[in-house]
């Protein structure tokens, strides 16, 4: 059967209605000395954002992902607060400012949230303290190292890498100014390697879709038909989804941090097969349109939650729920391309409708894919045709 190649999606074809429009700000708050200076505050939008403040003392640089805030010098005798207003179409945040006067008691700040989160592999992480007086940091574990710069006003923390359970410090920040003594404390929790998100996502995992096709036979059937194994690329940036729907074949998908989601490129080369000598078969996953026999190229999203799974009959199992397929574009398998044409593979199964990746034990038999076990629960039609060897 020859295919249509509709369309090849590039990664940016995802809509903002598709992400949360959320604004998320390194720091709700910061605090100058009566000097004035700048500070920057990270923010992460999916979307266009602006930042507003009514006072003339207090200049506002946007940036990329970044607001820089500089104040004046306080010639006042009292304390100067204000607010600024950071927007998106869908969100709104705010930022509070507060300078001290030349007179003013002690003040201390940090541009930091008053906890941090650290990866299990070990992690670092740089904030700034605003004060008026002489400071000093402190940490309260061995495992949480600290290093103190008064000429630039920073804090960098750096945590060694959890081989064992949960834990938790904390960084006390004392500043001084003429006998008055204030301090802030900066939580700082590192998870232990299980609780890792990139990790979590590793492991074994059978394809569940609501529904199959057997080449481009419907079934009517829904169950687990497929399995791969999800590796490490490269920490925290990627993984390799390998042998999905038949062996030999590497899907690459890139982790977000952030979000803990996966991107999975589909309409790229996943295997390469000599047929012959002049012939040389390549494989595409592809999101099909089986009525009309045309794919399309792009990405799926992948999120960690739980679900269904058929083989254990347990409803509440890890899995990698599978989202971002374009309108008519319902079915998800490979798509081959040989002697300058495209086609499908009649003895190959293609999944359809709602689907996840599911996790399976680790004594799943991984020698075993795709046909020999799912044939076992989504039988093989009694007149498939082979068009198309493997």
């Amino acid at each position: 059967m020859g295919w249509a190649l509709l369309a090849m999606a590039g990664c940016g074809d995802e809509t903002q209605e598709e992400v949360a429009d959320v604004i998320n700000l390194s720091k709700r708050s910061v605090a100058f000395a009566s000097g004035g200076g700048s500070s920057d505050i990270g923010i992460a939008c999916p979307s266009a954002w602006k930042a507003s403040c009514a006072e003339t003392w207090i200049t506002l640089q946007p940036n990329e992902q970044t607001l820089t805030v500089t104040v004046e010098k306080n010639l006042s005798s009292e304390v100067r607060e204000s607010t600024i207003t950071v927007r998106s179409a869908n969100d709104e945040k705010t930022i509070t400012v507060r300078q001290a006067y030349v007179d003013d008691p002690v003040l201390i700040d940090t541009t930091v949230e008053d906890t941090l989160e650290f990866d299990s592999e070990g992690e670092s992480f740089t904030f700034r303290v605003e004060t008026n007086g002489e400071w000093n940091a402190v940490s309260s574990a061995e495992w949480l190292s600290v290093a103190c710069s008064s000429e630039n006003g920073t804090v960098e923390l750096s945590a060694a890498k959890n081989n064992d359970a949960h834990r938790s410090a904390e960084v006390t920040i004392t500043a001084t100014r003429d006998g008055d003594t204030k301090s802030c404390v900066v939580a700082v929790e590192q998870d232990s390697r299980d609780e890792n998100p990139y990790y979590r996502l590793l492991g074994r995992y059978g394809l569940y879709a609501e529904n199959w096709y057997y080449g481009g036979q419907l079934l009517g059937v829904s169950g687990t038909g497929s399995f791969c194994t999800i590796e490490e690329k490269e920490y925290r940036k990627s993984v390799n989804i390998k042998d999905l729907f038949t062996d030999g074949t590497v899907i690459e998908a890139t982790y977000d941090k952030l979000t803990e989601q996966l991107t999975i490129v589909i309409g790229s080369i996943c295997k390469t097969q000599e047929i012959s000598s002049s012939v040389v078969r390549y494989y595409f996953p592809m999101t099909i349109n089986m009525n009309e026999s045309t794919f399309y190229g792009g990405t799926l999203t992948g999120t960690y939650g739980l679900a269904y799974n058929d083989l254990t009959e347990e409803e509440n199992c890890p899995a990698i729920l599978l989202s971002g397929f374009h309108s008519g574009y319902t079915s998800f398998g490979l798509i081959g391309y040989q002697s300058q044409q495209y086609v499908h593979f009649s003895d190959l199964y293609y999944a359809n409708g709602s689907m996840y990746l599911v996790r399976m034990d680790t004594d799943t038999d991984s020698s075993q894919n795709d046909v020999s076990q799912a044939a076992a629960r989504i039988p093989v039609p009694e007149n498939a045709v082979i068009v198309m060897n493997r």
